[in-house]
């Protein structure tokens, strides 16, 4: 992303306000405090700021951070491109961290990453092979916690918000949206065989496991700015189409870094998929004998991924990704709003599928 015209600091201290806004949280909640309740409940509290730092260390360690800085600034911009700078500086807005939880867009870019603490946890959970049963004691503990960190936490915050009824219910209505399109989205990607899967089948996936937490934190913050209905489907729509090229950033970042975490888990990727449709059928059954040998069999694994990563077929697969591209900017410039935020965005846009490594987008 350029300068942009608000330059890159006023971003990092958004970021900044953000993260300081979630390491308060975390502060109270160990307290027993932030939930919108009376005192006392300093075990779900604790357990849920013991959590919280885990993510963060996590992201940290896996080199994240981009991407969480995307989730933080979505809201932000989205919210700011309704109402306009002066409405909201991008570094400021809401209430003191010694006030108590966040409000303003800051509260939905807080609730963006509360949701993702706990669907990081889910998703490793159910990809984890031999992973131990929820009856396990420790992993029951951070079942429980994960549901609280991700949807009662959060719905606290959203009824704690100083808007009206009408506002209110509509914040609540796109948290319950997101976890509904969301678990939807997780459950075809897990029960898809690989053998039957297609381009269109897996990025209905992704717009439901990815694409719905980015919807609701860009329609949210819309709401929040007091958008319409029209423009709230809008936002709504571009959150989604940002979230599908996150997916597919994060699986290349998987095949790129050597992880090849979908390949062990079994996941029909994107560029799986591309990669199987391209081929004749011998070549076709090579591939899924190799796909199911990789679960077990790092040779296996490292084998397909050269596969995948072959020229022609990261060739075909970014021109396949390029339409998404521009969909997501034609969104954009069908929406409008404040000229130098929808900038911002498109800007975000374009960090966004920049962090593909090695990938060549081809021009639509």
């Amino acid at each position: 992303m350029d300068e942009g015209v608000f330059g890159r600091a006023a971003r990092e201290r958004a970021i900044a306000e953000v993260e300081a806004e979630m390491a308060r949280l975390c502060e109270l909640l160990a307290e027993g405090l932030a939930m919108g309740l009376d005192e006392g409940r300093e075990m779900v509290g604790g357990a849920m700021s013991e959590f919280l730092t885990e993510f963060f260390d996590l992201v940290r360690a896996k080199g994240s951070r981009p991407g969480m800085n995307g989730m933080i600034t979505l809201p932000l911009l989205v919210h700011d491109a309704e109402t306009g700078p002066e409405a909201r500086p991008l570094n400021g807005g809401g209430r003191g961290l010694e006030d108590g939880p966040p409000s303003g867009p800051r509260a939905v870019a807080v609730v963006h990453l509360l949701w993702w603490a706990a669907a990081r946890y889910f998703d490793d959970l159910t990809d984890t092979p031999g992973a131990p049963s929820p009856g396990n004691v420790a992993v029951g503990k951070k079942v429980l916690t994960a549901l609280a960190v991700g949807s009662h936490l959060p719905a606290r915050i959203l009824a704690d918000l100083p808007v009206t009824g009408g506002v209110r219910a509509a914040l609540g209505d796109e948290l319950s949206r997101c976890w509904l399109d969301a678990v939807d989205g997780q459950l075809r990607d897990l029960t898809a065989p690989v053998s039957t899967a297609t381009p269109e089948s897996v990025l209905r996936a992704y717009e439901g496991k990815t694409g719905a937490p980015y919807a609701m934190a860009a329609a949210s913050a819309a709401c929040l700015a007091g958008a319409d209905g029209r423009r709230v489907t809008g936002w709504r729509s571009f959150g989604r189409a940002l979230g599908v090229l996150r997916q597919l950033v994060n699986d290349q970042r998987d095949l790129a870094s050597g992880r090849h975490e979908d390949l062990a888990n079994g996941t029909a990727t994107y560029l799986l998929v591309q990669l199987l449709a391209s081929l004749p059928a011998g070549r076709r059954r090579e591939a899924l004998a190799l796909h199911a040998a990789a679960r077990h069999s790092g040779s296996a694994r490292a084998e397909l991924t050269a596969w995948m990563l072959d020229d022609e077929v990261v060739d075909s697969c970014a021109a396949s990704v390029a339409p998404l591209i521009e969909r997501a900017h034609g969104l954009l410039d069908r929406l409008g709003g404040e000229p130098g935020r929808v900038r911002e965005l498109h800007g975000l846009v374009d960090e966004t599928v920049g962090h593909m490594p090695g990938f060549r987008l081809a021009v639509a």
